[in-house]
């Protein structure tokens, strides 16, 4: 499991994973999901892609029936970054294995884990990529609503 030394939020969470590991029952998946969710940090969306996808990778070798709901968290990054483009999803996360000097470095595991399994889910990831994009352009329209509805309103 990661053998982060900072920020303290990855310390945590590095023994959580060592204890999830060693005690598979110990945590319910809602509990293990606040762990992972509560370690990750506000910073800019590119940055938060690369500790997300370092986080969330040894979370989906732990508990591989929780991916979907944990690769949402670095795709609505991605989404909220800009990205247009479902397609791009899976090279962005193989990038985080390989590329250097990355926000935060994924564990071996976490590497092995965005190499190896990553990859072969491209149907998941443009399901969750699509389901945020809708998300986010819901979002985009009643926060249009609401501007001019509050623009009638001082007319």
């Amino acid at each position: 499991m990661p053998t982060w030394t900072s920020p303290p939020q990855l310390v945590a969470l590095a023994a959580f994973y060592a204890q999830a590991q060693a005690q598979p029952d110990a945590f319910s998946d809602a509990a293990f999901l606040d762990a992972v969710k509560t370690a990750h940090w506000p910073t800019n969306c590119w940055n938060y892609v690369d500790a997300s996808f370092a986080i969330i990778a040894p979370a989906c070798l732990l508990r591989p029936h929780l991916t979907a709901e944990l690769i949402a968290l670095p795709i609505a990054a991605m989404i909220a970054g800009g990205l247009e483009d479902a397609g791009q999803v899976i090279a962005i996360g193989l990038d985080c294995a390989t590329r250097s000097a990355l926000y935060v470095e994924p564990s071996e595991e976490g590497k092995r884990w965005l190499t190896q399994v990553w990859p072969t889910l491209g149907t998941m990831a443009e399901a969750v990529f699509q389901a945020g994009w809708q998300a986010a352009m819901l979002e985009d329209e009643d926060e249009l609503s609401l501007r001019l509805i509050w623009k009638a309103s001082l007319s």
